[in-house]
Formats: structure tokens, C-alpha cells, sequence
């Protein structure tokens, strides 16, 4: 009796998510990080919640989950690296019984590094309604900061959040940083659809503890421009469709994005300290001697013998050259961290490897 109890609740699960995918437009999902920074090799834990049906998609309650066989968690790494996680995605909740559903209907995903950098989680999902003739392509967006010091104002100037990551889609790009954001701040955020800006359309801001929502519209550009609001996570959300088909299994294309962010008070600040001007330097990951650079006029310049070990092995020059071009002409992604405290200044370069 065990195994058809056990049959049973397994097909009574299969009901229930069946159920959200045939209503998949109307139901939106998102990726929510624990915290917006975390110190290298620390896990960092990613919830995929599934809701925000009332209050015309304007809202923060939880209702259905992810279908797990039609999602997929990333991780995209400073480097650019998108890389499959959802191998690591686990149910928190309780399972279905035979006469009761789910409880709980979250998923949590995790992964941890030790690069010091800027992190873009993605959900995506794609499904096709038998019934409507209609496929949903969904895009939900979360950030994390990795840093050495895991403070506000030691990763505020990385860039890395501004980069698309889902173009087979639609999706929201921050104008900002998502991970050291506070209260006040005006900020732009882009829709894409396929790398193209999403004109003229409704994006849902909603605010997690209260879920309250306010309605922004997309100018020309695709962007909508707001001041953030109290220290809180927020959700912003949009959606539009297209006329793409495929013969016999849709007639049209239901394009979502959501993007979740945490707005944090400005947090402690540390007494400035009498700090060396050679800043720390962080090549994919992995912390390198700096005892050959020098800095001139405010420019950090790399010698010859650097260069080539680090970065461009075909350097030919004999002569030192500046770090941020030397490495940017190479192809590679550069960051910057600034120094806090008595914690020197650190410039991270991840090369082509």
C-alpha cells in the first residue's frame, strides 16, 4: 500500500504543476537571492518563488511553483560564463500526499565562488499550452556581489550587473548596482526582448513587505526611471507577446520578465585608512603579485614581464603599460573595488581562459 500511496501523491504533484504551466501567463516567477553580498567562497542561496497573480501582477504572494521539468537555474559569472546550477535546486516545502497538495511552494538553487566579482542569477522556463496554443518564455533575475570585504562600499563600483544574459528573451538589465543600492536613489532599468528594447510597455514595481506596487511605462528606449524606496526587496515585473508560431504547437509567444533587488540602509562605514596606492590584483579569480606595479598620475601601469605571465602572453612591448588597457585590448573583462579602510584598492581581470 506504501508504493501506491507513494504513486498516488507523485500523480497528484504532476497535477499541480501541470496546472501552473497551462496558466503560465498569468502567473509570474522570480529569483530572489539571500543577500545581496557575500564574502568569497561563502554560498550563496537563490529562492525561485512562483505567484503575483492579484492586484493585476502587482503583488508578492506566493501561489504554484516553478515547473521543474520546464526551468532552469544559471549563474553568469563576471568572466561572462553562464553556467547550469539547477542541479543544486532542492523543494523546501512539504511533499504532496495522496490527499493533500504541496506545502511550501518554494524551490532554493545555490552555488558559491571565490572570484571576487559581479554574479547575475537566472531563471528561465519555457512551455507550451495545449490549450491556448500559446508558449511562455520566462526570464527572473537576481544579483549577487562577491567580495573580499562583503560591504556596501567596497563593491559599489562593479559594472558587471549591466550585462544581458538572456537573448533568446525577454529581460530587464539594471542601470545600477542591484547590490549596493539605498534608499533615494534615482535609477534606470532597460527591458529586452532579444537584445532590443521593449517600448511603450507596463512594468510592475512591487515592494516585498507590504506589496504595494506602483505601474512605470517603458519610454522609447526601454527604460523606466523611479527612485528607490525604503531598505526592502523589491520586484519588478513585465510582460509582452509576439506573433511567433510553430505549426501545430503554438500560435504566439508570452515573453515575462521579472528582476528582483534589495535596497539596504547605507550600512556601517569604515574610519579611511592610510592605504598603498598599488592596488590589490584578483586575475580570474586568483590573487597576483602587484609588487611590479606602479601608478603614475592615478593610472595603474603593469610592467612587461606582468603582462605577459598575467594576461597577453603575445605582448611584445618591453616597455610597462597600463593595466585596465593592456588587459581590455587583450579582450579581458576588467572590474574595480575600491579601497575601504585600510584595505587597499583591487582590480579584477578576467582574461579569455
Amino acid at each position: 500500500m506504501i508504493w501506491k500511496k507513494k504513486l498516488a501523491a507523485a500523480a497528484l504533484a504532476a497535477v499541480l504543476t501541470f496546472s501552473v504551466s497551462a496558466t503560465a501567463f498569468a502567473h509570474d516567477g522570480w529569483t530572489q537571492t539571500n543577500a545581496p553580498i557575500i564574502a568569497q567562497g561563502e554560498v550563496a542561496y537563490v529562492d525561485l518563488l512562483f505567484g503575483n497573480h492579484s492586484n493585476d501582477h502587482k503583488s508578492y504572494r506566493i501561489t504554484g511553483q516553478w515547473g521543474a521539468d520546464s526551468s532552469k537555474v544559471y549563474v553568469t559569472s563576471p568572466a561572462g560564463v553562464k553556467t547550469d546550477i539547477t542541479s543544486t535546486r532542492f523543494y523546501t516545502g512539504e511533499a504532496a500526499t495522496e490527499t493533500e497538495p504541496a506545502v511550501n511552494n518554494g524551490f532554493v538553487a545555490s552555488f558559491s565562488a571565490a572570484s571576487p566579482g559581479a554574479y547575475i542569477v537566472t531563471g528561465e522556463s519555457d512551455s507550451v499550452s495545449t490549450t491556448s496554443l500559446s508558449r511562455s518564455m520566462r526570464s527572473a533575475k537576481s544579483f549577487v556581489a562577491i567580495s573580499d570585504l562583503p560591504l556596501i562600499a567596497r563593491v559599489s563600483a562593479l559594472k558587471g550587473f549591466a550585462n544581458p544574459v538572456s537573448l533568446d528573451r525577454a529581460e530587464f538589465v539594471p542601470q545600477f548596482n542591484p547590490a549596493a543600492v539605498v534608499p533615494g536613489q534615482d535609477v534606470k532599468v532597460q527591458m529586452l526582448l532579444k537584445g532590443k528594447p521593449v517600448a511603450d510597455t507596463e512594468v510592475s514595481l512591487i515592494r516585498r513587505s507590504n506589496s504595494e506596487g506602483q505601474t512605470l511605462t517603458t519610454d522609447e528606449n526601454g527604460m523606466v526611471t523611479y527612485k528607490t524606496g525604503a531598505a526592502d526587496y523589491y520586484l519588478l515585473r513585465a510582460s509582452t507577446s509576439t506573433n511567433e508560431s510553430k505549426e501545430g504547437e503554438y500560435t504566439k509567444v508570452n515573453y515575462t520578465a521579472t528582476m528582483t533587488y534589495t535596497v539596504q540602509n547605507a550600512g556601517i562605514k569604515l574610519p579611511a585608512g592610510k592605504v598603498s596606492p598599488i592596488p590589490y590584483v584578483y586575475v580570474d579569480g586568483k590573487l597576483v603579485s602587484s609588487d611590479s606595479l606602479t601608478v603614475v598620475k592615478g593610472s595603474t601601469n603593469a610592467s612587461a614581464d606582468f603582462i605577459k605571465q598575467y594576461i597577453d602572453p603575445s605582448y611584445s612591448s618591453k616597455n610597462a603599460a597600463s593595466l585596465r588597457q593592456t588587459a581590455e585590448k587583450a579582450g579581458a573583462v576588467v572590474e574595480f573595488l575600491p579601497a575601504v579602510g585600510d584595505t587597499r584598492a583591487a582590480v579584477l581581470i578576467y582574461t579569455k581562459k
